[in-house]
């Protein structure tokens, strides 16, 4: 198997201000061709830095996905410290340069002078078109590596990976290991860790290779087998793990717990309703986000107040005022009471303390009560979440999201 480091450059990645989000969603479809990244370097806009990473990291690999430092700007050094490495000057490439005129006029904006820049490649680069943007990638031979360099821009550097690099890394292996992915819910990421030793110890699992992802607030188990008999291997551990953790799964691969939410309801011919408080309509917000959901969402409120509890969702005013807002009868209130008013099949009610303030020794900071109305009644959970607001808040929504889907089985 071929060694990969990832590069990638910028200001805005060593200050905080832009996450790196290109090197994690490479490294996942990495692994799905039996491929773990060994090293990632993050370098500055400076020539010197740059180059002497170009340096390192080909010495290392035999491929470096290098993104970044591809645009028309001043900070934009990746063709020319590539082509200073490589002793080659930069030289224009017609096609991109025409291509880039093309996107201008197709948008009606004028291209200034210093987009050219983004035509320079050094002598004896394959150029990689980019239909997504501006800035085409490039490819050489650098050292011991194969090196390609990308745009930064998430939906360019994407597109070219799934376009030209990783087809590209596929063809160059032996034989591709068949990967699988579990999603869990509910489960820490050592407890399932223990849950999975005696799988992982098994003589007949010999070689396979399992990982984790702890992708708050749902850990993934994933495993990749090579050989002959990959496909028939991975999909028997498929199901021993399916089974080992029952209701705790909700999916694989690649779903999406707001998409698998959304695209049960709509085979059902259901739809959901949601009255939130703490959440401030973030179960509505990831439901929403899915295409095609107007198909199964019908009505999302977000009640913070007392007054809006009971005006737009029907709590009873003596309801909260003898159990608190924050208790099972509201959440429950807010479940049957959303559901009634939408017509819907299910309905969502969220009522807890996200934080920081608003805690007491009897209801501390991430005491949370889900509800969920529906044909067999309304069901209750009530949570004590740890962490800030905001993970308070995802929680509760995932849970929520997790539950109707439990109940949808």
């Amino acid at each position: 198997m071929p060694t990969v480091e990832i590069l990638s450059t910028g200001d805005e990645l060593l200050t905080g201000q832009v996450v790196d989000t290109n090197s994690t969603w490479l490294m996942d479809r990495l692994w799905d061709l039996g491929l773990m990244v060994r090293r990632k370097t993050l370098v500055g806009d400076d020539r010197g830095d740059l180059q002497a990473a170009l340096r390192e990291a080909t010495a290392r690999a035999d491929v470096v996905v290098m993104s970044g430092g591809m645009g028309p700007t001043e900070d934009d050094l990746t063709a020319e410290c590539v082509a200073a490495v490589l002793g080659v000057p930069l030289e224009r490439h017609e096609p991109s340069l025409e291509a880039i005129r093309r996107r201008f006029q197709h948008f009606g904006r004028p291209m200034t002078p210093n987009n050219e820049k983004q035509a320079l490649f050094p002598r004896g680069a394959a150029v990689i078109p980019n239909r997504f943007g501006t800035a085409p990638g490039f490819s050489v031979q650098l050292g011991r590596a194969r090196l390609y360099c990308l745009p930064g821009v998430p939906v360019e550097y994407k597109g070219l990976c799934d376009e030209a690099v990783l087809p590209a890394l596929a063809a160059g292996l032996e034989s591709v290991p068949a990967g699988r992915v579990v999603k869990l819910f509910g489960l820490g990421e050592s407890a399932v860790d223990h849950a999975m030793r005696p799988l992982m110890d098994a003589p007949e699992n010999q070689g396979v290779r399992f990982g984790y992802r702890a992708h708050w607030p749902e850990v993934h188990v994933k495993w990749t087998v090579g050989g002959e008999d990959a496909t028939a291997r991975a999909d028997r551990l498929l199901g021993e793990v399916r089974a080992l953790f029952g209701d705790a799964v909700w999916g694989e691969g690649k779903d999406e717990l707001p998409r698998v939410v959304v695209e049960r309801l709509l085979s059902r011919g259901e739809r959901v309703t949601t009255a939130e408080s703490c959440t401030g309509g973030l179960v509505a917000e990831l439901l929403t986000s899915v295409p095609g959901s107007s198909g199964a969402f019908d009505m999302g409120v977000v009640a913070y107040s007392y007054e809006a509890k009971s005006a737009l969702v029907g709590v009873p005013a003596e309801l909260i005022a003898a159990h608190g807002a924050v208790s099972e009868p509201v959440a429950r209130a807010l479940a049957e009471g959303s559901r009634a008013r939408a017509g819907a099949t299910w309905g969502v009610g969220i009522t807890g303390i996200a934080g920081p303030g608003g805690g007491t020794p009897e209801k501390p900071v991430g005491t949370v009560h889900l509800a969920l109305a529906g044909p067999g009644g309304t069901a209750h959970v009530a949570r004590l979440y740890r962490g800030d607001r905001d993970r308070v808040r995802r929680s509760t929504a995932f849970e929520a999201l997790f539950l109707l889907l439990r109940a949808m089985r």
